[in-house]
Parts: structure tokens; C-alpha cells; sequence
């Protein structure tokens, strides 16, 4: 039997980075299945579910996707959400990778064979996803279309991240309308089923949407965000958070992490960092050396927190 082309997102899977990889395996799966060819592609994650993944996949009847480590030698894999070594499985630079779907900067990696790669600077990867199957002419399956959807939703904080464009819009219509649904309704009610801040535990809290990032000095940083409807109960754990990213840096020789909590529904995050807060302070004009700061209009880490850091 041929080995499965593995499809998976990043390291500390958001939502967009699961759904976007069982929406494209399926996809694969199906042109495979049309064109006569012997391929099967599985997806795959890199850490736990996020509460509305897991609940999404339940209430659709969706296999959840196996969780993998490491890749290797033999393996032949599809990088979706992501296209940096340093968010990608372990072991990532002996495999082979035959394609890429993604929406973020291009992060450096080499491969020895030509490959497909379909990178978008638009608010999701499950948008990109989305879209694919109408180029392609293949059915999107309702329980898919919802998955991709919800994705879609939390990617662009239901389309009020400055990340979001009018491809997003439209897509995030057309699928809405073909789910059946109200898609601020229907995004409002995903970010309310996530875990209540109050009683998360502070390491899934720090970790549960980071990634690493390499300055141009060769220093590792991480980022983390937490997008929530009760910012205050976030607050009222800021000692608990700056001693768990103060434990990142000191474990992981970070330059600094920067967890930033973001308020959905006041349009805005609060910084809260440890290590080098002079880097961040020079990144974005603020002090954050031993306080928190209130970033209004924040809520994007790719475009208004990622991009500043890295260009300095």
C-alpha cells in the first residue's frame, strides 16, 4: 500500500491550521480519486485541538486528524498554514515536501524538487482551501464548508482583522450562505465555546497559539495570542502569565516572548512580554518593561505584531 501523503498545519494548531488540513486532504483525496492516481493524503496536526476545532469536528462528523511528531526520510508531505522549519514537525527538513498552502511570509525553507506552492496574502489558509475547490470543480461537502468556515472566522476575528480582504469577504459569504448560516452569528458563537480564561490552564493559555520566529540577528522569539470575549479574566492572570513565559525564556533561550491577549469585541490586545522588552519597546514605539500594554486596533499577529518585529 502506497504511504500516505501527510497534509498538517503548524506547530500549536489554531483552528485555521487543522481545518484548513482536513479541508485540503480531502480535496487532494478527491482529484486523486478522479484522475485515476494511486495517492492517498491524510491529515495530520502538531499538538492538541483547540476547543472549537474539537467541538466543530465532533458536531460534523469529522475524523480528527492523527497527531504526528516527527517526519522523515520517505515521507512525502503538504505544509498547509505555515511554511517556516522552525513551526513545522520535527524532522521537516529530511522529508519531502510537495506542496505548500499557505497565507503568511515566506520563511526561508529549501527543497531539493520543484513543488506547488499556493501562498495568498489574505486573511486564512482555510480561505485559500475554499477557493481551491472551485477552481478545481470539486464538491465542497457541507460539514467541510462549516469546518472552513469557522476558520475563516477565527482567522480574521469575523472579518475585523486588518488581515482580511475582499477575497476573504466574499468567500466567507459564499460559504455562509451555502452552510446556512449568519457568519457573525455563527463566528461570535465560535469564539464563545472556547475555553473560559478563568479556569484555562495558564500553559495551554501561553502556548495554545504561539510560534516561533527567528530575528535577523539569528535570535528565536516567540509570539502568542489569545483571542477572547472576557479580556478582564485574562488580566486578572497576569502574574501567572508572566511567570510562564519568564519559565519560556529561560528554558527555550528565547530573546523574549510576547503573549498578547486580544479583546474581540473592544477591537484591540494587551501586550504582556518578558526577556528583551527593549526590543519590543523600540518594535512598537511603547513601554512594556515590567507592565502590560493596551494595543488598540491590534489583532493581527501576522500582520501588526510579527511584521514589525521582524523588520527591525
Amino acid at each position: 500500500m502506497t504511504a500516505p501523503i501527510l497534509v498538517f498545519g503548524h506547530k500549536n494548531p489554531d483552528n485555521d491550521a487543522i481545518s484548513a488540513a482536513v479541508g485540503y486532504a480531502y480535496l487532494k483525496n478527491e482529484l486523486a480519486r478522479a484522475n485515476g492516481e494511486d495517492a492517498v493524503y491524510e491529515a495530520c496536526r502538531l499538538g492538541g485541538f483547540p476547543p472549537e476545532t474539537a467541538k466543530a469536528l465532533e458536531e460534523h462528523g469529522i475524523e480528527a486528524p492523527r497527531l504526528i511528531e516527527s517526519v522523515g526520510e520517505g515521507d512525502k508531505v503538504i505544509l498547509v498554514d505555515h511554511n517556516e522549519a522552525l513551526q513545522s514537525a520535527d524532522g521537516i527538513e529530511n522529508a519531502e515536501i510537495v506542496e505548500i498552502v499557505d497565507h503568511h511570509r515566506l520563511g526561508g525553507l529549501v527543497t531539493a524538487q520543484p513543488l506547488r506552492v499556493n501562498v495568498m496574502p489574505v486573511g486564512s489558509s482555510a480561505a485559500v482551501v475554499a477557493r481551491e475547490f472551485e477552481i478545481q470543480g470539486v464538491e465542497l461537502p457541507k460539514d467541510i464548508a462549516a469546518l472552513l468556515l469557522g476558520a475563516m472566522l477565527t482567522d480574521t476575528v469575523i472579518m475585523k482583522s486588518p488581515t482580511t480582504t475582499d477575497f476573504d469577504r466574499a468567500i466567507i459569504a459564499k460559504t455562509a450562505e451555502y452552510v446556512g448560516v449568519d457568519p457573525v452569528g455563527y463566528g461570535m458563537e465560535i469564539f464563545k465555546c472556547r475555553s473560559n480564561p478563568a479556569e484555562l490552564p495558564i500553559h495551554k493559555m501561553v502556548n495554545a497559539d504561539a510560534k516561533e520566529f527567528e530575528l535577523s540577528n539569528g535570535n528565536k522569539v516567540y509570539i502568542g495570542q489569545f483571542e477572547t470575549v472576557d479580556l478582564q479574566a485574562v488580566l486578572n492572570r497576569e502574574d501567572e502569565i508572566r511567570a510562564a513565559i519568564k519559565e519560556l525564556v529561560a528554558e527555550k533561550g528565547y530573546q523574549f516572548v510576547l503573549f498578547f491577549a486580544t479583546d474581540i469585541l473592544a477591537e484591540g490586545s494587551q501586550f504582556i512580554v518578558e526577556g528583551d522588552t527593549d526590543f519590543v519597546n523600540r518594535a512598537f514605539g511603547i513601554d512594556v518593561t515590567g507592565k502590560s500594554v493596551w494595543m488598540p486596533g491590534v489583532l493581527s499577529r501576522k500582520k501588526q505584531v510579527a511584521a514589525p518585529i521582524l523588520a527591525l
